[in-house]
């Protein structure tokens, strides 16, 4: 038997052995017992630090209301990632009202440990599935941390961004989030978006098949991140308003703003996403030196450009531009420009779209979590070009 043999062997040995050790930890807003089905914790830090690799947590229905947030600074495995999840698609609401910094006052600092009501910080092959977290300084914040699995979480009315990845990131996959109305009275409005994967490197991260809506800055903001994300099917709207009063506003308002002047060289991939309706630009690379790829996507609607490519000699091809404030594209020299709404002579209106009503689109997910399908902004011309929610593209 060869040396590598025998190591494929033991390795799926012991894959095998975690399995078996494997164990189901329960946890009830209303427990105080030993995290069994018949008596569980009444914790989820306590079922957090007794978690080993392969270990699913269980959240039963209810809200859970801690004081301090949850920490995970432990790793799972890649044969034997550790599991938090509702039980059986119960509903389960984390409310971080009762934490500290919610929020601070104007101007001053967030701690890094008090970010997030979960705070995921050096912990690997986690799975976290159907939460609801709301009211927290974040709702996700995890840094320093790779190789997660992130699937149908709302995080809305946070005191900071509703998820946010930072630090040293790779492999992480967010699927099926919605993050809306996410606020920071801290910098009125300067910096809660939806989804930032933010100040760190790493490939492999991407973001499916999710909604960004409503919140005080910017929809998806991957500010000073030095690799490559993917994006696909992500929809962000109404970005960038004041909703909230603030004296002095500072949101910025993008659909998906994509890096910044001084990142390093930065080649996100965006396909099959909206932005609609924002405060100002549908899609800007806010100085990312970068080539981005932009494949049928759609802006319409927005305050400012649906395209903005200050820096980054992108590639875009079969992309829609309609309805936008200013120009609808302002793109660089050097930039790849084929098969998109502004590089033919047709005049884009209202009527160009089989329909402009996105109630679909901002209504109950399938039971299967995707989003459903809508005729919104798809083009009566039955072109292939543009984002669309009728099937994977």
């Amino acid at each position: 038997m060869s040396g590598r043999t025998s190591l494929v062997l033991i390795t799926a040995l012991t894959a095998l052995i975690q399995r078996a050790h494997a164990a189901s930890i329960y946890v009830s807003p209303t427990g105080a017992g030993s995290g069994t089905v018949d008596s569980p914790y009444g914790s989820i830090q306590t079922a957090v630090n007794a978690a080993k690799a392969g270990d699913v947590i269980y959240l039963r229905a209810g809200t859970y209301s801690p004081t301090t947030n949850i920490k995970i600074t432990k790793s799972g495995t890649v044969t034997s990632p550790i599991t938090l999840r509702s039980y059986n698609d119960e509903k389960v609401i984390i409310n971080g009202e009762s934490l500290p910094g919610t929020p601070y006052g104007l101007d001053e600092s967030l701690p890094n440990d008090e970010r997030g009501i979960l705070h995921i910080e050096g912990g690997n092959y986690w799975y976290f599935y159907n939460l609801e977290l709301i009211n927290g300084p974040y709702g996700v914040y995890a840094r320093d941390s790779s190789h997660n699995y992130y699937e149908r979480l709302s995080t809305h009315d946070n005191y900071e961004s509703g998820f946010q990845l930072q630090g040293t990131a790779s492999n992480n996959t967010v699927i099926y989030l919605d993050s809306y109305m996410n606020r920071d009275p801290r910098k009125n409005g300067e910096s809660a978006d939806g989804f930032a994967c933010k100040e760190g490197s790493g490939t492999g991260n991407s973001i499916r098949n999710s909604r960004l809506w409503n919140n005080v800055d910017d929809g998806l903001d991957l500010y000073l991140f030095g690799s490559p994300v993917t994006i696909e099917e992500v929809y962000a709207w109404g970005n960038g308003f004041n909703r909230w009063g603030f004296s002095s506003f500072n949101g910025d308002g993008n659909g998906f703003k994509l890096g910044i002047t001084d990142n390093p060289p930065a080649n996100h991939i965006i396909r099959n996403s909206m932005a609609f309706a924002n405060a100002k630009k549908g899609f800007i690379d806010n100085g990312n030196p970068g080539s981005l790829t932009f494949e049928r996507n759609t802006a319409w609607n927005n305050g400012d450009n649906g395209f903005n490519m200050r820096s980054s000699k992108s590639t875009l091809k079969s992309n829609i531009a309609a309805l936008n404030i200013n120009a609808q594209v302002s793109l660089i020299s050097g930039t790849t420009s084929s098969g998109n709404s502004w590089d033919s002579s047709t005049t884009w209106s209202n009527s160009s779209f089989l329909s402009v009503d996105y109630s679909t689109l901002a209504g109950a997910r399938g039971s299967d979590g995707k989003i459903k399908a809508s005729n919104f902004l798809v083009p009566t011309s039955g072109a292939a070009i543009g984002a669309t929610t009728q099937a994977k593209i």
